[in-house]
């Protein structure tokens, strides 16, 4: 058994494992059991009916027989009732020859009286006829007739014989005598119909083989472009989404309808991954995540959330650009800006934007974070090794180098769409934000300045040095910095 749960109300239940039968298989298992119930069908038309009508056809000629012959059975006399045995025995040995060729073969012919007793005296049996249906009965009635003939009233040959029951009476039908019970060999029918129905379970033999494995060869080409179908679906699953089925799947029927639906859907979530890799690059994969995830494309309203906001500057970028060629300019943002990217992806957080020559980004928002101020301020860390590191490099290469300064403040803020409805963006707004802002401005080049609230949450982790407070542009109060250093070494595993 295996676990399992429900898609409606997501409770655990257990399943048994359901056996898996393949389309062919079912197809032809189909085609079997509809041919055999046709089978059965003509079998009923052709062998049981026919059969039962020449049962009935020979008990009407034996009643026929019995009755032109009851008045020569019977005989009413003042003393009582007596029967012709002589004609009994007459009726049973030439029964077949009085039929006129209609094929009816009277095994035996018993009397019984009013009372319904056996006149064993007077009832006869055919030896010949009886040989067929009984050897041992045929061998014994030349010994014992009697005990044969009680044999034959007790039903000895039931099953082989079809016993019919005619009433006798007077010659003037007035006064019923007794009845007579002929017992007529079904041995030709059964045989006749026996060979009918063993002509017809040949031919169903054959008919089924060659239906099955028509029909097996029919659900293999049907099952085929499914499997085919089936397996660009899991390829599909596992994220290749270049699956595509070509001809001769797309056929005039419902698998190439199918077919092309998928082809339709794979296009589909081709171009939703493209989309998603492209805007990906133009906005932070969580943020792309969330506007995919929306139904409503304006549906990413403000909500207030506990952030954590990261700005960082290029120091001395406006002397750069008037030294530097634009190209220049843009290759060497790019390569600081990649190392940024790498480093706040690696601690969890989300590059918001970029604005010229400095970069947001966001702990908390769109997705909520455990620790926003630690990641974030072993984030700015990790910046400003990386940037000394390529800074090494590109001068190494005889290429400019620069330093970036970052401020980092925490708080709540309003993260949401702004803009207008041609155009929006993902952001987070507030004072925190605004806060994180001016502290970055007071960075110098390899610098990370924190607020007081940050400082707070990290003091056990990093090394860090209070500056002295400044009166920063928007706030009535001096605002205290503390400059994060390094980690501490205790804090370095932790890290």
């Amino acid at each position: 058994m295996e676990p399992c749960t429900d898609p409606l109300d997501g409770r655990c239940s257990w399943a048994v494992p359901r056996a898996r039968f393949p389309l062919r298989v079912k197809i032809a298992a189909f085609a079997a059991g509809l041919m055999a119930l046709c089978a059965c069908a003509l079998a009923v038309f052709t062998v049981w009916l026919p059969w039962r009508q020449k049962l009935l056809a020979q008990e009407h000629n034996a009643r026929a027989l019995a009755q032109a012959l009851a008045p020569q059975i019977v005989r009413l006399t003042a003393t009582g009732v007596h029967w012709n045995a002589n004609q009994v025995q007459a009726l049973v040995a030439n029964s077949h020859a009085a039929a006129s060729g209609n094929g009816l073969e009277v095994v035996y012919a018993l009397l019984f009286d009013i009372a319904g007793e056996l006149e064993v005296s007077d009832s006869s049996a055919n030896p010949a006829l009886l040989h067929k249906s009984s050897p041992r009965l045929s061998a014994l009635y030349l010994i014992d007739r009697d005990r044969v003939v009680r044999l034959l009233a007790a039903g000895e040959l039931r099953g082989q014989i079809n016993p019919i029951r005619l009433r006798l009476a007077a010659p003037d039908q007035r006064q019923q005598v007794g009845h007579l019970e002929l017992g007529v060999s079904t041995a030709a029918i059964d045989a006749e119909a026996r060979a009918t129905l063993l002509r017809g379970l040949v031919v169903l033999a054959a008919t089924l083989l060659v239906g099955v494995l028509g029909a097996a060869l029919i659900g293999g080409q049907i099952s085929k472009p499914l499997q085919a179908l089936q397996k660009a679906m899991g390829a599909l699953t596992e994220g290749n989404f270049e699956q595509v089925l070509h001809e001769p799947l797309l056929g005039r029927d419902e698998i190439g309808d199918l077919s092309r639906a998928f082809n339709q859907m794979a296009v589909g979530l081709r171009e939703r991954e493209r989309l998603r890799g492209t805007l990906g690059r133009y906005v932070s994969g969580d943020v792309a995540e969330r506007i995919l995830a929306e139904r409503d494309d304006l549906s990413l309203a403000g909500e207030l959330r506990e952030v954590t906001v990261l700005f960082l500057d290029v120091r001395g970028f406006t002397n750069l650009s008037e030294q530097l060629p634009p190209a220049a300019v843009l290759t060497l943002l790019n390569q600081y800006f990649d190392r940024v990217v790498r480093c706040v992806q690696a601690r969890g957080g989300t590059v918001n934007k970029f604005i010229g020559d400095a970069a947001m980004c966001i702990w908390g928002a769109p997705k909520a974070a455990e620790n926003p101020e630690r990641d974030a301020v072993l984030c700015a860390l990790d910046i400003q090794e990386a940037a000394r590191a390529l800074s090494d490099e590109r001068r190494a290469q005889g290429l400019t180098a620069v330093g970036i300064g970052i401020g980092i403040n925490s708080g709540e803020a309003i993260a949401g769409n702004l803009g207008a409805s041609e155009r929006l963006e993902y952001t987070v707004i507030g004072d925190a934000v605004n806060l994180a802002q001016r502290l970055e401005s007071q960075a110098r080049e390899g610098e990370v300045l924190v607020s007081q609230d940050v400082y707070e949450k990290v003091a056990d982790l990093v090394e860090a040095t209070s500056r002295e407070a400044v009166k920063l542009k928007g706030k009535t109060r001096l605002v205290p910095l503390w400059e994060v250093r390094r980690l501490r070494r205790a804090g370095t595993e932790a890290a």
